[in-house]
């Protein structure tokens, strides 16, 4: 297998605005890929209105404020996705509240962006196919790219959900950040 031949690292910047008036809450998510598996963010994950003593805000695998990416790469190959994100976010500024945060993801890779396809990952790493293969692992290594034969390139999907805890916290910025590595292996 070809093992750590191309890295992404997809920095997830989380900037939380809380206020005391009403107001959507998004996260948003920037990607940094250079290589040739290519990722695109399709979907910030939302938490919609969040207010000071809410209590536990959550968003479900299939819920329409999860955040989705795509992975675009050699179908021939497997990948491994590992997700580093904090315990907390915490609040910019001279207060030390923070709001407890867990992030967790899950990944289509049968050709559709369908969350019924979707497989959980189980802890924060996890190899996949690109393309799932009926046939299970691949046998031989795949045929190198070259002018006389290119690789089909598929789409993989990575869908992330998780929860936060609001206390009685100060107004104001909260932040984290979420790594989001992809390698072929």
């Amino acid at each position: 297998m070809i093992r750590n031949q191309i890295v992404k690292v997809m920095t997830l910047l989380i900037v939380w605005f809380f206020q005391t008036s009403v107001q959507a809450q998004t996260i948003q998510f920037s990607v940094h890929v250079a290589s040739s598996l290519n990722a695109t963010k399709d979907q910030d994950m939302n938490f919609d209105t969040v207010l000071a003593g809410n209590g536990l805000t959550t968003i479900n695998l299939g819920d329409a404020g999860m955040g989705v990416f795509a992975i675009t790469g050699n179908q021939e190959l497997d990948v491994i996705v590992t997700m580093t994100a904090p315990a907390n976010l915490t609040r910019t500024g001279a207060s030390a509240d923070v709001i407890p945060f867990t992030l967790e993801f899950a990944y289509a890779n049968r050709g559709a962006n369908d969350i019924n396809q979707a497989v959980v990952a189980s802890g924060n790493t996890v190899r996949f196919q690109m393309r799932q293969r009926a046939s299970g692992p691949a046998g031989a290594p795949p045929t190198p790219p070259s002018s006389a034969h290119a690789p089909t390139e598929v789409t993989a999907y990575i869908y992330i959900y998780g929860s936060m805890n609001v206390g009685m916290i100060d107004a104001g910025s909260y932040t984290g950040n979420v790594d989001l590595s992809v390698t072929y292996d």
